[in-house]
C-alpha cells in the first residue's frame, strides 16, 4: 500500500490547485483503492494562496465584496487566523488578470483599490499581521490604488487624491503621512517575483504586455512609476525601486515595502512554514510526490514552487514528479525529479489543452501511477 503527497501550484487560467489534488486522489484510489493520500494545493503567493490555508484547515475563509480591476464589483475571499490575529490576503482575489476579460485588459486603467478593501476588512477584524500574496495581477498601479483604500494620502499638485490607474502615477506629487495604525501591523508580503520596479526587468516592461499593454501605453506607464519611484525615495530615504521583488504585482510591493514596511519573503516558505511539510514527509512514510503547474521551462530553475517542493523531497529521500502543461525542458536540467511529463499527448492548441486540462491530467496521471505499480 502506497503513500503519496500530492502538492501542485495553479495551472494558471486552466486548472486550481485544489482541482489538480482532486482529480490525482480519485485516479489514485481508482488504481490502488487502499492507498493514503495527502492533498496540500500550494501557491508561491498568487492565485490560490489563500486556497493553500483555508483547505488545509488553518485559516477560516471570509469573503466580502470589492472593486475589481476596473471598479466592477467581484467577490474575493482571504483566510484568517483568530488565535494569532492574522490575515492571508491573495491580491490575485481582487485584482487578478482574471477579474476581466482579455479584451478589457488596460494596464493604464487597472488598479489596486479592491485589495486595499480586502486589506481594510481584515484590518477591521483585529489583523495585528498581514501576509499578502502577489503575483497573477491585472495592474501597474505601484499597489496605489490599496494604499489609497487604506487611507494613504497620495496627492497631485492642487492637494487632491490621485485618479485610480496605473497612468494617474505620473500625477502625483505628494506622499501624505501614512496612517500610524497602519504602521502597527507586521506585514510579510509573499510573492516568488525578483524584478526590480524599473528599467528592462522591471514590472512594466517584463509583466506590462502580459497585462493588455501596447508599445506606447508601456512608456506612459514607466515614466509614471519613475515618478513614483522618485517619491518614495523622498519619503523613505530609501531606494525601494532597486529592491529584488519591487516590481511584482505591477509595483505593489514596492509601495508596500517602501511605506509600510513590508518585508518580501519567497511564496513557498510561508506555506512551508504554515503547513509543516517537512514534518509531514518526515512523520509519514511517503512513496512519492507529485507536484506541478502549467509549464516547466528554463524559469522553474529559479526557485519556482515545484522545483522548491522537489528539494525538499530530495531532502527526504522521496521521488518527486512533476506534471505540467507546456513542457521546454528535461530532468538532466532539473535532476531534482525522478521523472517530468506533460498532459499534452499530441499536437494541439493551448486553448485546446487548457479547455482539457483536467481530463488530460487524469489520463496522465492514470499512465503514471500504472507505470509505479
Amino acid at each position: 500500500m502506497s503513500t503519496y503527497l500530492v502538492a501542485p501550484d495553479s495551472f494558471k487560467g486552466s486548472l486550481d490547485a485544489s482541482s489538480f489534488c482532486q482529480i490525482a486522489t480519485q485516479v489514485i484510489h481508482s488504481i490502488e483503492p487502499q492507498a493514503t493520500v495527502f492533498s496540500r494545493p500550494m501557491s508561491d503567493g498568487g492565485e490560490g494562496f489563500v486556497e493553500s490555508f483555508t483547505y488545509a484547515g488553518v485559516g477560516e475563509p471570509h469573503s466580502i465584496w470589492v472593486s475589481g480591476p476596473l471598479g466592477k464589483k467581484t467577490k474575493a475571499t482571504f483566510a484568517w487566523q483568530a488565535d494569532n490575529q492574522t490575515a492571508i490576503i491573495e491580491m490575485a482575489q481582487a485584482s487578478g488578470i482574471t477579474k476581466i476579460r482579455r479584451p478589457e485588459l488596460n494596464p493604464l486603467n487597472t488598479h489596486t483599490y479592491g485589495t486595499g478593501q480586502l486589506i481594510q476588512a481584515a484590518i477591521d477584524m483585529g489583523a495585528k499581521k498581514i501576509i499578502l500574496g502577489l503575483g497573477g495581477s491585472a495592474t501597474n498601479d505601484g499597489g496605489a490604488g490599496a494604499l489609497m483604500a487604506l487611507g494613504v494620502p497620495l496627492l497631485d499638485s492642487k492637494g487632491h487624491s490621485i485618479n485610480l490607474g496605473g497612468q494617474a502615477l505620473k500625477d502625483l506629487v505628494t506622499i501624505g503621512e501614512i496612517p500610524s495604525h497602519l504602521l502597527q501591523i507586521e506585514w510579510k508580503i509573499a510573492c516568488d517575483v525578483t524584478n526590480p520596479l524599473l528599467g528592462e526587468d522591471g514590472a512594466t516592461a517584463v509583466f506590462g504586455p502580459q497585462k493588455g499593454g501596447n508599445e506606447s501605453q508601456l512608456a506612459l506607464l514607466e515614466k509614471a512609476l519613475e515618478n513614483y519611484a522618485e517619491l518614495l525615495e523622498t519619503h523613505t530615504k530609501k531606494t525601494i525601486h532597486l529592491e529584488p521583488g519591487a516590481g511584482a504585482a505591477g509595483g505593489m510591493a514596492a509601495g508596500f515595502m517602501g511605506l509600510l514596511n513590508a518585508k518580501l519573503v519567497p511564496g513557498f516558505d510561508v506555506i512551508n512554514e504554515t503547513l509543516k511539510l517537512d514534518e509531514l514527509l518526515q512523520n509519514e512514510s511517503i512513496d512519492y510526490i507529485f507536484t506541478g503547474e502549467g509549464r516547466f521551462d528554463s524559469q522553474t530553475r529559479f526557485g519556482k514552487l515545484p522545483l522548491r517542493i522537489a528539494q525538499l523531497g530530495n531532502q527526504h529521500n522521496i521521488p518527486t514528479i512533476g506534471i505540467c502543461g507546456s513542457l521546454t525542458c528535461s530532468t538532466e536540467e532539473l535532476p531534482e525529479f525522478k521523472a517530468i511529463f506533460s498532459i499534452v499527448n499530441k499536437i494541439m492548441d493551448e486553448s485546446e489543452a487548457m479547455g482539457n486540462a483536467p481530463y488530460l491530467l487524469q489520463q496522465t496521471l492514470n499512465s503514471v501511477i500504472k507505470l509505479l505499480k
